[in-house]
């Protein structure tokens, strides 16, 4: 059986595992606000650059997609800072979705299918005229404004978009949901001193993190059109647009762009999270990016960089998916957020913040079964363990040895699972509990279905596995009446955190109040959603992060 367009995985937490395991196995300017007086149709909206017309839902709700929140970010405008779309004339078909930001397909599968779900990352995309966002709302209702959640797509910063995302089920629930394409890999994410030296603050990198936060300054002048309410705007995502959600926390130029954050498996602030790299250290990525696709005369780089073709960016050098992580320096993240909380420089708002019980089992069935050659042996998992963890080896292996689980695959993932996802959510939520609302929750639904075949790594509960329960997807369909029921109970958690921040109401299993005294952790199972207080015993937090462990 042979695999097509191989592509590297999806977040720093996995990258270079699957070489490894195989050599193992081997050897062992702000313009006029919104409006929505657009005459007698609902379905067109006028917005400050220009009129809109969406489509009818077949719920009854409305959707508008491939609406530009900035200017296409093409030629002199790579690797800047996003400017205002240019107004138009008439009014825009906002009835099909945009195309993705350049990335590669991320193909693996026999048959050709992604290894996520989402049309982005089974074809792929070459257009960096991508800087489009899409709204969902509830059938038009005068007199009243509606809460708004603003989504970032997961995907390690390199692959994904917003319109993989269907925000019909949560509008239909009384919220105006916003989805938005960002800049990636290389046009998202390069750091070089070239770039550094030509922007005004001396620092480059996090042209995503950017391109966030000109669709929340487009939410806040436009969603008043759309039935929005400027004032109750919720942040959140999954994964890497989690940690960018994470991140925007701790940004001093995302002030009052937000009123709640949603962080759904991705973290930025405590030891084990996947915090940003320092400027230098970025810089010297970069550089040996560009030397990679022929950049390498210091005073022509910039030039350079910008005449190469788009594919060959994304393509990159060997590996160069693990380079794409935003960066402290620039003017949007000038210290880490561990800093920024500790000096009280942190935009500190509600939190809804979790992980899901077995998160790293998808990256061990991508790396090691799909990639690697696998399953692991014993022997493999240790030697794996060593070369990973070489300081503190033998103390992982006593806390997981192989013997405990039913097979190395599953001890190597509850490894991962706890000491990249879970015990940092904790963490994070803890740091937050002391100064505003946390609800903390873990996703636990043991027969989610699955994204990809793993016969030697049963998913469980695995990274994302939570999204079909909010975002239905055609492709994951949820097959047991529980399943259902938890998907109906979910989205009434998060549609009324995003409508008050907090997520209770009539009917629903209580959700307390997280505080680090109680570690009161919400557990989301088919019918058993109840709070629990074995997590940190479950995950051994105690050994990962003692000093968040009272």
């Amino acid at each position: 059986m042979r695999f097509r367009s191989v592509r590297r995985p999806v977040t720093r937490a996995v990258t270079a595992v699957a070489t490894t395991v195989s050599a193992l196995l081997l050897s062992v300017g702000a313009p006029p606000a919104a409006s929505s007086d657009s005459g007698h149709d609902p379905l067109v909206v006028r917005t400050a650059h220009g009129m809109v017309r969406g489509a009818v839902r077949p719920e009854g709700g409305r959707v508008f997609q491939g609406i530009p929140f900035a200017a296409s970010p093409t030629g002199d405008l790579r690797w800047r800072s996003p400017r205002p779309p240019e107004p138009w004339s008439g009014v825009r078909d906002a009835t099909a979705p945009a195309s993705p930001c350049p990335q590669l397909p991320l193909t693996l599968l026999p048959d050709g299918g992604p290894v996520l779900p989402g049309d982005s990352n089974r074809t792929g995309s070459t257009s960096e005229d991508c800087l489009y966002l899409n709204v969902w709302t509830p059938p038009r209702t005068a007199g009243r404004t509606l809460p708004v959640l603003v989504w970032l797509h997961g995907g390690g910063n390199s692959y994904g978009a917003g319109s993989d995302y269907n925000g019909a089920a949560l509008a239909a629930r009384g919220l105006v949901v916003v989805t938005v394409n960002y800049r990636l890999g290389a046009l998202g994410f390069l750091a070089h001193p070239a770039l550094s030296a030509e922007s005004t603050h001396q620092a480059s990198g996090d042209y995503g993190l950017m391109d966030q936060q000109a669709a929340l300054r487009w939410v806040q002048r436009n969603i008043g059109a759309f039935g929005g309410d400027r004032t109750r705007v919720t942040l959140g995502g999954q994964s890497a647009g989690s940690l960018d959600t994470c991140l925007h926390i701790a940004s001093p130029t995302a002030r009052g762009l937000f009123h709640q954050a949603v962080q759904q498996s991705g973290n930025c602030v405590s030891a084990d999270a996947l915090n940003p790299l320092p400027l230098a250290a970025a810089e010297r990525r970069g550089q040996s990016f560009a030397a990679s696709v022929g950049c390498t005369d210091p005073s022509r780089v910039p030039a350079c960089l910008r005449a190469v073709p788009t594919g060959a960016l994304i393509r990159g050098a060997p590996g160069a998916t693990s380079l794409w992580t935003p960066n402290t320096g620039p003017s949007i993240l000038p210290i880490p957020p561990h800093r920024a909380w500790a000096e009280d420089r942190v935009n500190a708002v509600p939190t809804l913040n979790g992980s899901t019980h077995d998160e790293y089992r998808y990256f061990t069935a991508l790396n090691v079964d799909l990639l690697g050659g696998g399953p692991l042996t014993p022997q493999t998992y240790a030697a794996l363990i060593r070369l990973q963890q070489p300081d503190r080896a033998a103390a992982v292996l006593d806390t997981y040895p192989a013997s405990a689980h039913p097979s190395a695959n599953l001890a190597y993932s509850a490894v991962g699972t706890d000491q990249r996802f879970a015990c940092p959510a904790r963490a994070d939520g803890r740091l937050y509990s002391g100064r505003v609302p946390v609800y903390a929750y873990e996703f636990n639904d043991p027969q989610a279905p699955p994204f990809i075949p793993a016969p030697h790594t049963p998913q469980g509960a695995f990274h994302a596995s939570e999204l079909a329960y909010l975002f239905p997807m055609d492709a994951l369909p949820l097959t047991t009446a529980a399943q259902r029921r938890l998907s109906v109970t979910m989205a009434g958690y998060w549609t009324r955190f995003v409508a008050t921040g907090n997520p209770n109401g009539p009917g629903a299993p209580i959700w307390p109040r997280y505080t680090a005294e109680r570690d009161r952790i919400q557990v989301l199972a088919p019918d058993r959603t109840a709070p629990t207080t074995g997590f940190a015993a479950d995950h051994h937090c105690a050994f990962w992060q003692p000093d968040a462990t009272s």
